[in-house]
């Protein structure tokens, strides 16, 4: 049986109006639908317009699952009023989402910008 929490971590915290949702480890189709389950809850207790964060800086991959929960739930996020902010660092993250465009889709900030409020 494989251990999906030594393959990724998640957890949500709420900061003021916005729900901040970190994971670490690999995003793949064995744990993208554990980042999905998250992604849900804090939909679901998000005041909108305050955002869903979505700290991926700990990411050590992301695979094709993993961009297709991203893709979703920027487009839920949208449907309730709110958006979903990606924050990145490094190549582990940035590079999949050039590489199919999802970059000029989704709104990803670097992990400098985000240090900088």
């Amino acid at each position: 049986m494989i251990d999906l929490d030594a393959l990724m971590w998640v957890q949500r915290t709420v900061d003021n109006l916005s729900v901040v949702v970190q994971a670490g480890g690999e995003v793949d189709m064995l744990t993208a639908p554990r980042l999905s389950a998250q992604l849900d809850q804090a939909e679901a207790i998000v005041v909108p317009p305050a955002p869903v964060v979505l700290d991926l800086t700990r990411l050590t991959f992301l695979g094709s699952a993993g961009l297709a929960v991203l893709l979703t739930h920027h487009e839920r996020c949208a449907e309730i009023g709110s958006t979903l902010q990606i924050r990145t660092s490094g190549n582990v993250v940035t590079r999949p989402l050039a590489m199919t465009g999802l970059d000029r889709v989704l709104t990803v900030v670097s992990e400098l910008a985000g240090s900088a409020r």
